[in-house]
């Protein structure tokens, strides 16, 4: 038979891009074009980093993760602004460094983000230290409000920032600022980074917590996995949590025996979250537990499920 050329042009541009309509979409290989904040004073309090980019994937068949000098943490998709929120524990930030952030898509397609760097400063004897917060929370959804950090070593035009972005801020005296914080900041449950800097964003100090309450936290339920085994040998391995209850503040815990320790989880929705796996745990024949919690008030841990590490 003797096809036209637009036909096999067509046929063969359908295999080059995964082939049959049954055939999941290829990921994107991710791109990071900014990070929120880039750079934190050593000694911070845990606080959520917001990496801006594209090519950024949340469903049931896969979600980004964004590694911490190559080391997965938690993340979540934000489906309405594009961006990827993830947990980075105070103890990735106890000292000063210079190191790379990047993010990976699961397979088909997907890959690796170039790195982009995030610096740690050391912690200067003539920053500003804060003290306290009032208030010291306040409930997600409600109006704008003003801020007040108490602590030492604050001069005129000192700026307030929170999660990286400068406030409004008043100097009031030498241990006192106010500053307006926007009704968009705390729009959902989770918390604020706050800190105080000098005029130039350079010498600033150690970041606080400010935390965006809400309604008291389900006990979470976990049903299913998928896949609920793998290889040993494997690579890092994206796990699909079937349950409810879960939430944007949900953990995943992996014990072996008498050992737990935690999973780096991306929130899908409140039945679904996917928990990453690592090789590290991946290197033995054997088989552990996987389970969800989220934290109080109210909330609580689900039940485990057994997955499977197999011979290789």
């Amino acid at each position: 038979m003797n096809w036209p050329w637009a036909a096999l042009a067509s046929i063969a541009g359908v295999a080059l891009l995964g082939g049959c309509g049954n055939s999941p979409p290829l990921n994107q290989t991710p791109l990071i074009s900014n990070l929120f904040p880039s750079n934190i004073v050593a000694g911070s309090a845990e606080f959520t980093l917001s990496v801006v980019g594209a090519g950024f994937v949340s469903n049931a068949r896969g979600a980004s993760f964004v590694y911490w000098n190559g080391f997965p943490r938690s993340t979540t998709l934000n489906q309405t602004t594009g961006e990827l929120a993830v947990q980075i524990l105070a103890s990735d930030i106890a000292f000063p460094a210079s190191l790379d952030v990047t993010v990976v898509n699961p397979a088909p397609g997907g890959g690796t983000s170039t790195a982009v760097g995030f610096t740690i400063e050391p912690l200067r004897p003539d920053a500003p230290v804060i003290a306290s917060l009032s208030p010291a929370n306040t409930k997600a959804g409600g109006a704008a409000f003003t801020l007040t950090v108490n602590g030492s070593n604050f001069a005129a035009n000192d700026p307030v920032t929170w999660n990286g972005t400068v406030l409004a801020t008043t100097f009031v005296n030498a241990t006192q600022l106010t500053a307006s914080v926007p009704a968009n900041n705390i729009v959902a449950v989770g918390s604020g980074s706050v800190a105080v800097f000098t005029p130039n964003l350079v010498v600033g100090s150690p970041s606080v917590s400010f935390a965006i309450t809400g309604p008291d936290n389900p006990k979470p339920t976990a049903s299913s996995l998928k896949p609920s085994s793998a290889a040993a040998g494997s690579s890092d391995t994206e796990v699909l949590v079937n349950g409810s209850g879960f939430s944007p503040l949900s953990s995943a815990g992996w014990t072996v025996g008498a050992n737990r320790s935690p999973l780096p989880l991306a929130f899908l929705n409140s039945s679904q979250v996917i928990v990453l796996v690592p090789a590290s745990d991946l290197t033995q024949a054997g088989t552990a537990t996987i389970d969800i919690s989220n934290p109080a008030p109210g909330g609580g841990t689900s039940s485990q499920l057994s997955f499977t590490v197999s011979g290789s």
